[in-house]
């Protein structure tokens, strides 16, 4: 009983805090959702945790919004993980609020940007609490940085887009370190999942070897980071991510402004077409990996983070320049 009140409080905490930082940083004015899904974490063959992942576009304050939660079980290290995140129409960063609460030691990172008319490119000034540790972190960041949670949005606005045998050479924010890394994607093939098409890209990024199928509309569909020992997959229900784990609708609502439904994206609708006998995805994880690590590679931490697609009409995300940073650099 001690136990269960005390995870409570903690879970009360995290809520307020992402409470205190969104009524500071901004509201939930409507913006347009690109893409809003549900994705399984997996775990050698168990399923282990849920993702939810909203990007939006603000079309009045011409700002990229990208939004997740994360929640794991004990077989994954009982993690809750969550991001907000915000970027210019050039995607350029704005700032972001990350928290993550493992066990009962909670970290929680508030970072805002500014320009750097001297070298052309952005400073970064973030706040850093973890545990009982508190620093103030100042950084100088090239021009064409970027928050990693918006990768997928620099490589479809690059002037080649996605395509075969695409390389990127980046840096980009990881959010969950408030530092500066960088990074490579290269496009192999195209392939399949649960019949719908996707490019496979490879990504290396702290350190750490993934990979992730994405739609050419910047869907991700599966992650695997066989290093960190986990995979996820995009479903076409919430249900089937969330799998009677518990859902926290009050953290939820804060961060999100409601509880998403998750049903803006390709999967679900995929799963609309299907007649209900014949629903491509499977109820089951698809493959066995083995004991995870934090990420998922999205996002932001963890690999690459589920991106979206243009608001309820399935065209081409909203136009933006390509940064600097999506070609291949010296």
């Amino acid at each position: 009983m001690v136990y269960i009140l005390a995870k409570r409080r903690f879970s009360y905490l995290l809520c307020f805090l992402l409470g205190a930082l969104l009524s500071i940083f901004g509201s939930w004015a409507k913006a347009d959702i690109l893409f809003e899904g549900y994705s399984r974490v997996i775990s050698g063959g168990v399923h282990c945790g849920y993702i939810v992942n909203r990007y939006e576009f603000d079309t009045k304050k011409k700002q990229f919004i990208s939004t997740y939660f994360l929640k794991t079980n004990p077989h994954c290290s009982s993690l809750t993980e969550s991001l907000k995140a915000y970027a210019t129409a050039e995607l350029k960063p704005i700032s972001y609020q990350y928290t993550s609460l493992t066990g009962s030691t909670a970290k929680i990172i508030d970072a805002k940007f500014e320009e750097n008319k001297k070298t052309k490119g952005m400073k970064m000034i973030a706040a850093v609490k973890d545990g009982q540790n508190q620093q103030k972190i100042v950084k100088d960041l090239p021009k064409g940085s970027f928050l990693s949670t918006f990768l997928i949005y620099v490589m479809l606005k690059s002037p080649s887009g996605l395509k075969v045998d695409q390389k990127w050479d980046y840096k980009a924010v990881a959010e969950e370190d408030a530092d500066l890394i960088g990074g490579v994607a290269f496009v192999k093939n195209s392939e399949e999942f649960a019949g719908i098409r996707g490019f496979k890209i490879f990504n290396e990024f702290k350190n750490t070897k993934f990979s992730s199928l994405v739609t050419e509309k910047g869907e991700v569909l599966t992650t695997k980071s066989p290093a960190q020992g986990i995979g996820t997959e995009l479903v076409a229900q919430a249900t089937l991510a969330t799998n009677n784990m518990p859902v926290p609708a009050d953290l939820l609502t804060h961060l999100f402004g409601e509880v998403p439904t998750g049903t803006k994206n390709e999967m679900n609708r995929k799963s609309k077409e299907s007649p209900p006998s014949t629903v491509a995805l499977p109820s089951s994880p698809s493959e066995v990996l083995p004991v995870p690590g934090k990420q998922y590679g999205i996002p932001k931490g963890v690999g690459l983070h589920l991106k979206g697609q243009n608001p309820g009409r399935g065209e081409n995300p909203p136009e933006v320049a390509s940064p600097t940073t999506t070609q291949e650099s010296k």
